[in-house]
């Protein structure tokens, strides 16, 4: 895929600082190559095979091109264990649970889909 999409903790209608120790818990079993720091992006290699590159900074962890399959297993766990949602670039933000709504800037709340956070309704979300 060529869209790029965001994993971002809103609060008040603000991004939120995510937990970066837990980004690298949930990434460290598929990262191929990172720098020291996190930040400075990883790349990540699936069971399936896919290679993903993965931009991470204190408020968003950021994917482009991103791979049919196990990659999204990985994006669920990612942002279930974080409590964020996921912002692709070109269609409604991706909620966990309904109650995550009154947290999104304005703009973003009306059209937010709630979804089952499992990689298959992910893929099926983010790749129709």
């Amino acid at each position: 895929m060529s869209r790029t999409l965001f994993v971002l903790r809103y609060r008040n209608g603000e991004p939120e600082p995510l937990d970066l120790e837990l980004v690298r818990e949930v990434l460290s079993p598929y990262i191929t190559a990172a720098a020291e720091e996190i930040g400075n992006g990883v790349l990540l290699r699936t069971a399936d095979g896919r290679e993903v590159d993965v931009d991470v900074n204190d408020f968003c962890v950021a994917v482009s091109r991103f791979p049919p399959g196990q990659f999204f297993d990985i994006l669920a766990q990612l942002v279930d264990r974080l409590g964020a949602s996921v912002t692709p670039t070109d269609m409604p933000v991706a909620l966990r649970e309904e109650a995550d709504r009154a947290h999104l800037p304005a703009r973003n709340a009306a059209d937010a889909a709630v979804i089952t956070l499992t990689g298959p309704a992910l893929q099926r979300y983010l790749t129709t």
